[in-house]
């Protein structure tokens, strides 16, 4: 019996590795991302008795299928960016050593879902300078 069982796990092990690969080789692959650069940013930021600004890059990550759609609007896409972040730098949201990043991504993901819906994955912030 211990003969029986040890034969069969020799060739079950043997057998695993063709089998795992022969299945991982029929599984699709999912799509590439797709980036849309937007550019950089720079917003003036109010404060008490001289002016600062803050640089922020913006990349959104699409759908395959909407990244030509989005860069037919791409100038569309830049003015909601600059207005939304201009609303939040009047509202102190944009502050040195303060800056929620979360908040940020998920305001712009809001705005630009509003304008297309199903287009956009994820904002990424490429660069955030304060000066």
């Amino acid at each position: 019996m211990a003969i029986t069982t040890r034969r069969l796990t020799f060739a079950f092990m043997a057998a695993a590795p063709w089998a795992i690969s022969s299945w991982a080789a029929e599984s699709p692959k999912p799509p590439k991302p797709t980036f849309v650069p937007l550019g950089e940013f720079t917003i003036n930021l109010p404060d008490e008795g001289s002016m600062g600004y803050v640089v922020i890059g913006i990349t959104l990550e699409a759908a395959p299928d909407a990244a030509t759609d989005l860069n037919d609007i791409a100038p569309r896409l830049k003015d909601l960016c600059i207005s939304r972040l201009m609303a939040m730098a009047a509202q102190g949201m944009l502050a040195p050593g303060h800056t929620d990043l979360v908040m940020i991504k998920a305001s712009l993901f809001d705005s630009i879902s509003k304008l297309r819906p199903n287009g956009v994955r994820e904002i990424l912030i490429t660069r955030l300078l304060y000066g």
